[in-house]
């Protein structure tokens, strides 16, 4: 593969340059999915233990993204401001953007991941944990939780890169990650040579380590790949010019972002509330959407850095060709991979924990959100178009949106769980939600993945609504 470190994407073929930056992002999103799935298979081979295990590490998998949702839109900020400024060939304001982020993952950290460490047993009691894996979820997401400043420094390595049309460097980053992770994780869970027997807490502190390792490597990376773009005293004092570009950017996104992971707080809750099938099936189907939705996130991320150069540049029509060519990209790619998860759900899943219980669970669940994968990558393809713009309250507007408003409501609909609020004692209100509740009556968690193609079809259509209007066409630099 043709290295792609820092690709002047205002030139040459389109769909090239798009592979050449969307295979590595691809590349890194499945060692970060691997990553994920790592934890969730050996903890399904602890024996009796396996299901609280699996429900544990499903059970940290929303409070992480709802921590590191704050910080999204940092990333999503650097990746649009620094490819706007890279197609414009205004090098001096990369390296304020950069001094700039110094001083935002040093405040950023300091707020949230102290702050999420403070607060997690009542977090956690919020979300309806169940008592038997209470104890070892505080135990596993505390050390989940110190590692996160380390998360994050790799994050805005990998935004930074990603703007400048590298997204080699950071898939490098990544690899490491993943091979200590990957070589730890079996190690410390089952105490294998001189590391003892530490079951899921095994798990975290392999992730710890590994991203130790990942924030020096990144960093360590950035001074030997970019030190044209470090920046001197200068950049790092506070520039309020610079703060309010990256601000104007960034709290849409973050508060897209952090709405959407709140409300997946509020869904881990309902699942919880079902016991450790429930928690398992959805764990495993978290990840495993994540995996299949992998090139659609690779392009999306890719198109904000072609969009992003191109506004810059003062190239719009090019910017719009690299749309079009995203979308054929998603929809041909999308579409091989949900045919897999429709057909062969079921085997997949006992990849993870061979229960035929929540085997059968997840060929239930597998045969919808497949379908729902596939509408969602059409989102990506727009969202990535709206990051790299700048324009993210475009983006926040259909994302909280699809969630809040369409997915939540229609959960708890579908699955009659709303009858349990006081507001529904009235006859009429309660005979209508159980007619509707009634097909999923014996599953009712099923509401999950039903409301997930409702709740993305909307959002999708949204999107494209928005995309036609055009107001995305305007540089933010």
């Amino acid at each position: 593969m043709k290295n792609s470190k820092n690709l002047d994407l205002t030139e040459g073929s389109i769909l090239k340059n798009m592979l050449l930056l969307s295979l590595p992002i691809m590349l890194s999103n499945f060692l970060q999915t691997f990553y994920n799935l790592t934890d969730a298979f050996w903890l399904g081979k602890l024996g009796d233990e396996a299901r609280n295990a699996v429900s544990v590490a499903g059970l940290a998998f929303p409070l992480v993204f709802f921590m590191s949702s704050f910080g999204f839109g940092f990333v999503v900020s650097g990746t649009s401001l620094i490819s706007q400024y890279k197609g414009a060939k205004r090098y001096d304001e990369i390296k304020e953007v950069v001094g700039q982020f110094v001083l935002i993952l040093v405040l950023f950290c300091f707020l949230f991941v102290f702050s999420g460490l403070y607060f997690l047993e009542e977090i956690l009691k919020l979300l309806n944990t169940p008592p038997e894996i209470f104890p070892m979820a505080m135990d596993y997401i505390y050390i989940i939780f110190a590692g996160m400043i380390f998360m994050f420094t790799f994050l805005i390595y990998q935004s930074i890169s990603h703007g400048l049309g590298d997204t080699i460097s950071p898939m490098k980053v990544q690899l490491i990650s993943v091979s200590v992770n990957v070589i730890l994780d079996p190690l410390m869970i089952f105490g294998i040579g001189f590391f003892p027997t530490m079951g899921v807490k095994g798990a975290a502190y392999a992730t710890l380590i590994a991203r130790i390792i990942t924030a020096i490597t990144a960093v360590y990376f950035m001074f030997s790949k970019n030190k044209n773009i470090l920046p001197g005293w200068k950049e790092l004092k506070p520039n309020g010019e610079m703060l309010k570009k990256i601000f104007a950017i960034s709290i849409p996104a973050s508060l897209s972002q952090s709405m959407t992971s709140f409300g997946f707080l509020i869904l881990q809750g309902f699942v919880n509330s079902y016991g450790t099938v429930a928690i398992s099936i959805y764990s495993i189907g978290n990840r495993m959407t994540g995996f299949f939705m992998m090139p659609a996130m690779g392009i999306s991320n890719a198109l904000a850095s072609v969009v992003g150069q191109n506004l810059g540049a003062n190239k719009i029509a090019r910017a719009e060709k690299s749309v079009s060519t995203a979308m054929k990209l998603v929809l041909a790619i999308m579409t091989t991979g949900c045919f897999v998860l429709f057909f062969f759900g079921g085997e997949l899943t006992r990849f993870f924990i061979d229960d035929p219980e929540i085997i059968e669970a997840g060929k239930r669940m597998f045969r919808v959100t497949s379908i729902a994968s596939n509408i969602f990558g059409v989102m990506f393809v727009f969202t990535g178009v709206f990051n790299g713009s700048g324009h993210t309250k475009a983006s926040m507007k259909f994302n909280i949106a699809r969630l809040w408003l369409f997915r939540i409501p229609m959960v708890y609909l579908l699955s009659g769980y709303i009858m349990k609020f006081s507001f529904f004692n009235f006859d009429f209100l309660r005979n209508f939600v159980e007619k509707i509740a009634a097909p999923l009556s014996e599953y009712p968690y099923d509401s999950l993945w039903w409301s997930m193609i409702f709740s993305n079809t909307i959002a999708s259509i949204w999107a494209y609504l928005i995309y036609r209007k055009g107001d995305w066409k305007k540089s933010r630099i």
